[in-house]
């Protein structure tokens, strides 16, 4: 009998139970710019209502292995924890974005935020974090890129030589070839010493 109660109502229970129960993902995937030495704020959007309650909030690392590491939890009941890693003294969660401060080449990576919503169920984004040098003129630098310059130069160095080389092995062909032409032309010199004209 109760079985048959519930199945005549599923068609009302069916999608409340699927709004309530059923986690709901939504994947975002933001990529930002950290400069060495300043902070940084990785944000974490999850799509509230006025009614809706963020339970907790959670920051993983995904490293190049694919293996997620913690960097920060935060619970509604338990507070703040933060494992001992590089990132403990330097990280903060601050309505579910993720601070770094004083960032470091070493930050530099993909990472994810999972934030569980009651009644609603859990959202999680992925954000990349780039992190690049800033020089006191507001260029930026990024890692790598300084080896361009001294490239170009050395580029232009060959290419000077390598024309330099060119040009100069054809001035000389070029002589050579003058040279030998003048060298397979013969004058004949003839004399007239008032007799018969002697050319040798």
């Amino acid at each position: 009998m109760f079985t048959v109660t519930i199945c005549s109502m599923s068609p009302l229970v069916l999608p409340w139970l699927i709004y309530i129960m059923i986690p709901v993902l939504e994947a975002q995937e933001v990529k930002v710019t950290g400069y060495l030495g300043h902070d940084v704020t990785l944000p974490c959007q999850a799509i509230t209502r006025p009614e809706d309650r963020i339970h907790q909030v959670r920051w993983e690392l995904e490293q190049p292995d694919g293996k997620k590491i913690n960097i920060i939890y935060s619970n509604s009941r338990f507070g703040v924890l933060v494992p001992e890693l590089f990132l403990k003294e330097r990280v903060e969660i601050k309505e579910q974005s993720l601070i770094i401060r004083d960032v470091e080449m070493r930050d530099a990576g993909s990472y994810i935020c999972s934030v569980s919503v009651f009644p609603r169920g859990s959202f999680e984004g992925t954000t990349n974090l780039h992190v690049q040098e800033r020089l006191s003129d507001g260029l930026t630098i990024i890692p790598g890129e300084m080896l361009i310059l001294p490239r170009m130069i050395a580029a232009g160095v060959f290419l000077l030589i390598v024309v330099t080389m060119l040009a100069t092995t054809y001035s000389i062909i070029i002589r050579i070839r003058r040279f030998g032409q003048k060298a397979l032309v013969r004058h004949r010199v003839c004399t007239d010493a008032g007799g018969p004209v002697m050319c040798e």
